[in-house]
Order: structure tokens, then sequence, then C-alpha cells
């Protein structure tokens, strides 16, 4: 009896750290060829993640309003993201809260303002 109880304890053991590691581990990662530059997730607890951003060639201009995020139809820019530019580069490094599985399957696409006009009255 003494065994059986040791030898369950031991089990539910191990697959509570099993499950909690690999919770605690998940990823997720968009790769940009063109810009040599990565988007990656990664999960730091149950309820928070880390977001890693880096792009290494390409980024031309130091005006972060300039570039913009498109994310399954929503556009953000790099400022209100807070994305550092440092060209050729940007990067962004946050902790949010969330989880890394609502990022699989979104489609990041980055995008250049190459002008932009206000519309007035004449």
């Amino acid at each position: 009896m003494l065994k059986t109880r040791i030898i369950v304890t031991f089990t539910v053991l191990f697959a509570f750290v099993f499950t909690y590691s690999h919770a605690n581990n998940a990823k997720a990662k968009a790769v940009f060829e063109k810009l040599n530059g990565t988007f990656e997730y990664t999960q730091i607890d149950e309820s928070s993640f880390d977001v890693n951003f880096e792009i290494n060639q390409g980024i031309t201009e130091n005006d972060p309003n300039n570039y913009f995020l498109l994310v399954n139809g929503r556009v953000v820019s790099f400022g209100q993201e807070g994305i550092t530019i440092d060209p050729p580069k940007a990067f962004y490094h946050h902790k949010e809260s969330g989880s890394v599985k609502d990022f699989v399957g979104l489609k990041f696409t980055i995008l250049k303002a190459l002008d932009s006009a206000k519309v007035v009255s004449e």
C-alpha cells in the first residue's frame, strides 16, 4: 500500500511539473525574411508573456510614425506601439498579459508611409 501511494505521488508530481514547465515555455514566432527580423512571443506564466520584436535591416527613417504594423486588419504605427527605431534597425521588448496561443495564426505585415496629405476645403 505504501509503495502504491509513493508511485501515485511521484506520478502526480511528475505530471504537475511536466504540465507547468510546458505551459510556461510556450513560444510563437513570426519571421520577416526581407527585413531580417522576428516577432517572438514567450509565455512566462499562466497570465503573461514576453514580446520581442527586432528588425535588422530596411528601416531608413528615424520617425516611428512612418512605419506601421498591420495585424489582421488592424493598423498601428511603430510610435503607437512604442517600437524604437535606430536605422537600419527597429526593436521592442515588453511584457504583456494574455496567452501566446492568441497570436498563433495571425499575419503580421510591416508597412511604410510613403507620403501623407490632409484634405482641406478649397
